[in-house]
């Protein structure tokens, strides 16, 4: 088994498999690595979405094939017993822009 990889990681999908883009995966997406369980042990990988969904699992050698890590987080609780499950991530916030130029309102002195 490879290396069990701390829960709060962030890993990106760098490899597609047969209709992995009918069922919505796109290489260069993002999750995070979830909280382990103690009944499906430390090879049963949880991948956390954006919104904070626990819906996929997957095992060790599956995820080095297809992700690549981004993020390797320092938790030491695998099964994170004193700790909340991952929520939604935080969005990103856009940088300021310039504001737009505003249109001549017509008015004048003719």
């Amino acid at each position: 088994m490879k290396k069990s990889i701390p829960p709060r990681s962030v890993v990106a999908l760098k490899r597609l498999w047969p209709h992995a883009r009918k069922r919505g995966h796109e290489v260069g997406q993002k999750r995070r690595i979830g909280y382990y369980s103690r009944k499906d042990g430390l090879d049963c990988v949880w991948l956390v979405d954006d919104e904070g969904d626990y819906g996929w699992t997957t095992d060790h050698k599956w995820l080095y094939e297809h992700f690549e890590i981004l993020k390797l987080s320092d938790e030491t609780d695998f099964f994170g017993v004193h700790r909340r499950r991952l929520k939604a991530a935080p969005k990103k916030k856009k940088p300021n822009q310039a504001p737009e130029p505003t249109a001549p309102s017509g008015r004048g002195s003719s």
